[in-house]
């Protein structure tokens, strides 16, 4: 049983409730039930910032037990970057304690006058002023309230900076430095006042079945030490990516106009390891890819590959030191990576081709110089975060930029609203259709692209094979969607998507679920569901406007780059998609049967 805290700003009023068992049994829970009620009960036309758009906070049925790998809490609303469903996750250990605390899932309704916070303990919880909180940043945060409740233990969820100005796509962010950074979520918080959510639990979730469970168990520990490249992911985290991806072109460098530069080699994993460092891992992790850095005399975060790739090579800046630090300020000013990456390269860009005059900023720079300049990313980090002069419109995001300054579409690095994060287009033509179907936008954590690698295997449901990354096959379609239904049905039971990718069997995952909660599924019923919900958003998503025509990203990804291991490959989206949407049962214009 999944219960449910709802929580009214507007009124005060908090309720609980249990999912229905018809949910449950149709999207397995934690983020496939947030996907359930979101749908149902947010009309399409509310807008991101209206009282009606409900801010979801959702763990699986994996969260706080014995099955490694799923720390992960996921958060949904209407998106205020792409005006459709909005949806991102984080690790760490707040999904944890929330389930500790007695609750699945937080459904949050209503914009309060005054900021507050939500705290949650054991089946209980409240609302408390927040004023004195507002305006501080993320780490200050954390620490004030670790001081009023006098317990180090508690786990906290909030925005920063960012968040509270509404900056599109500010972050939530949780343990001080996690992120759940996609879709613009933490402005969503800010527009309803909600500064935080302060969890405290003490109870372990009820397990139907626990033998089971240990057995199953088992079988997924001796399959994660079958896995080479676990070691390796152990030792460098997402990092290494930096290092080895050049070598297929899938680095965005100088916004995704280049596949090869030598700067790579200073920002990567090596670079990094070069330092010293130590592991640091979420909840019930066998991995511990999230390493913490000693930086200027202090241990901070060490920044994950997207972000060595969107704030590093995207930019073209190859000091690891200015990247370390901006890590650290952009997670206390609560902001996503990726999309202020990829918003600030398509500004360099259009400066570059003088489509923006740049001395009529006042930006008040020493330098002119923008790739690779660090001052002036710096200052942009800043004005973008508190919406100040250009600052105001770049925090809006790429897709409004580009339509705000008429720059030309190749500029406009988006699918859907969301800015394509740091993974090729035309280094694998798996993700090029992935990023045009997702449900949230352009999105890499399906990451099908990893089959080109024999890095995906999955013979329960035919995954079986190394496909070449160019291949314009009907294949390419059809592995993309079985990777996207199984992802939705894995990341419904509440885990880290590289634990999935890692454990070459699905049954064991399957049989964790199964006596964790009592239920009987098959891979045939978990993946069919997995599916369902992917149709549930889609469905959604056509009801708020979104057609066909969306299914895009910019035309800069469908112009061949000259040198580089991508190989002037030019995706085939259109060639692909009729078949990707007859494999879904979906119509010539992309729309979802649901009545099947």
């Amino acid at each position: 049983m999944e219960q449910i805290l709802r929580v009214n700003l507007s009124n005060g009023q908090i309720l609980t409730e249990n999912a229905s068992d018809e949910d449950l049994e149709n999207y397995i829970g934690g983020m496939g039930i947030a996907t359930a009620i979101f749908t149902r009960e947010v009309s399409p036309t509310v807008g991101p910032y209206d009282q009606d758009n409900l801010l979801i906070f959702s763990v699986g049925p994996f969260c706080g037990t014995a099955v490694p790998f799923c720390s992960r809490h996921f958060i949904m609303a209407k998106s205020p970057l792409t005006n459709i469903l909005g949806e991102s996750s984080s690790g760490g250990f707040w999904g944890r304690e929330l389930k500790y605390a007695g609750f699945s899932h937080i459904i949050i309704k209503g914009i309060c006058e005054n900021p507050i916070y939500l705290w949650i303990k054991d089946g209980k919880a409240g609302l408390k002023d927040a004023s004195d909180l507002w305006g501080k940043g993320v780490f200050e945060t954390q620490d004030i309230l670790k001081a009023k409740f006098g317990d180090n233990r508690i786990k906290v969820a909030l925005i920063g900076p960012a968040g509270e100005n509404l900056v599109k796509y500010a972050s939530i962010m949780n343990d001080k430095d996690r992120a759940a950074g996609r879709c613009g979520l933490g402005a969503v918080m800010g527009s309803k006042k909600l500064k935080a959510i302060v969890v405290q639990g003490s109870n372990r979730p009820e397990i139907r079945d626990k033998g089971a469970l240990n057995n199953a168990v088992k079988k997924l520990r001796e399959l994660e030490k079958d896995n080479p490249v676990l070691d390796i992911h152990k030792q460098y985290g997402t990092t290494l990516g930096i290092d080895n991806m050049p070598h297929i072109g899938d680095v965005p460098i100088k916004n995704f106009t280049m596949s090869r530069w030598p700067g790579t080699k200073k920002i990567g994993g090596y670079a990094l390891m070069e330092r010293e460092v130590r592991t640091h891992a979420c909840f019930n992790c066998p991995v511990g890819c999230a390493k913490e850095i000693k930086y200027q005399g202090k241990w901070v975060r060490w920044p994950e590959y997207e972000t060595l790739a969107m704030m590093g090579s995207n930019l073209m800046v190859d000091n690891l030191d200015e990247i370390i630090k901006w890590n650290v300020k952009i997670n206390d000013l609560g902001m996503d990576t990726i999309s202020l990456g990829s918003t600030i390269a398509m500004f360099f860009e259009a400066i570059e081709r003088n489509l923006i005059d740049f001395d009529k900023l006042k930006l008040n720079l020493k330098h002119t110089k923008l790739w690779g300049e660090t001052e002036t990313i710096n200052k942009l980090i800043n004005i973008i975060a508190y919406r100040e002069g250009i600052g105001n419109d770049l925090a809006e995001g790429v897709k409004y930029f580009c339509e705000k300054y008429h720059l030309p579409d190749e500029l406009a690095t988006h699918g859907k609203g969301l800015e394509v994060p740091a993974h090729e287009p035309r280094a694998n033509n798996m993700t090029a259709l992935d990023y045009v179907t997702s449900p949230r936008g352009a999105y890499h954590c399906y990451m099908p692209m990893d089959i080109s690698s024999g890095m995906y295997i999955k013979e329960e449901i035919g995954i079986i094979d190394i496909i070449d990354r160019f291949s314009k096959e009907r294949r390419i379609a059809e592995l993309v969607k079985i990777v996207q239904d199984s992802s939705e049905a894995y990341s419904a039971n509440g885990g880290c998507i590289f634990g999935f990718k890692w454990i070459p069997q699905i049954t064991p995952w399957i049989e964790c679920l199964n006596a964790i909660t009592g239920r009987n599924y098959s891979v045939e019923s978990w993946t069919k569901a997995g599916e369902s919900i992917f149709n549930l958003k889609r469905e959604y998503n056509m009801k708020c406007g979104l057609t066909k025509e969306d299914d895009k990203i910019g035309s800069k990804f469908f112009t061949p780059i000259s040198k580089g291991a991508t190989r002037k490959n030019i995706p085939p989206i259109q060639e692909l998609l009729p078949i990707y949407y007859k494999l879904r049962g979906w119509d010539s214009n992309g729309r979802p049967n649901m009545k099947e």
